[in-house]
């Protein structure tokens, strides 16, 4: 049975937000439909992205996945029936800050 996916409001404004950067509307919204879809699998199967590793996130709140849809990253949780997408965020940013607010102690 399907599972109902949720997007947090982080994550409709991590999507909304993305298509500043780009300039072409063309490429945007192919953009977008590539996040939406790769997000649509996951009520399908929701174990298809590996649970954040203690090492990569230590301290963090257990339970995250994430699946990569190049260039960014869908981090989400199973919940129950539901699947809440936290954030959709570029590769290159600091997910441990922006998701767990756990700062670089380099």
């Amino acid at each position: 049975m399907s599972k109902r996916i949720v997007l947090s409001e982080a994550a409709y404004y991590d999507i909304d937000s993305m298509f500043a950067y780009i300039s072409s509307k063309q490429a945007a919204v192919k953009l977008r439909l590539r996040i939406y879809e790769g997000i649509k699998k996951l009520a399908d199967f929701p174990e298809m992205g590996p649970v954040i590793p203690e090492e990569e996130a230590p301290g963090a709140q257990r339970g995250y996945r994430r699946i990569v849809i190049n260039p960014y990253i869908v981090f989400y949780r199973v919940l129950g029936d539901r699947i809440v997408i936290a954030r959709v965020l570029h590769g290159r940013e600091n997910w441990l800050q922006s998701i767990f607010a756990i700062l670089d102690e380099e």
